[in-house]
């Protein structure tokens, strides 16, 4: 039943994950992160996936938001179409300096990127 779950959130989507870090030199590992989000799928998401390192006062903060393709108004893309819905995009911030980007597009499926993004995030920060 798990592999049938894992082949239904990954679906047929193969959109790749772009990172970087602004300055790689020297870069902390965070121990801690408080989570800044209004999108309830995404915060819930972030919740459940770094449970263990929240803390309320940490310096260390992951701000996050899911873009829709669908709300944009460039006339270019509404007369090409495009090949994907969206995207996921996330940054870990000290204070207010960005440390680190995060993003993934999405055709259909918004969780499997959120996944892939979080995946990524902690293979290359934790």
């Amino acid at each position: 039943m798990t592999l049938l779950s894992l082949l239904f959130l990954s679906g047929c989507e193969e959109y790749p994950v772009y990172s970087n870090f602004i300055e790689k030199q020297n870069q902390p590992k965070p121990t801690c992160i408080k989570i800044a989000s209004f999108d309830p799928k995404l915060t819930t998401t972030l919740n459940q996936e770094f449970s263990s390192i929240i803390e309320r006062n940490c310096t260390y903060s992951i701000v996050g938001y899911i873009h829709h393709v669908d709300s944009c108004s460039n006339p270019q893309v509404k007369s090409l179409g495009a090949d994907f819905n969206g995207y996921v995009r996330l940054k870990l911030l000290e204070g207010n300096q960005t440390l680190y980007r995060i993003q993934s597009d999405f055709k259909d499926n918004e969780l499997s990127a959120l996944k892939r993004v979080i995946e990524t995030m902690k293979k290359e920060l934790f």
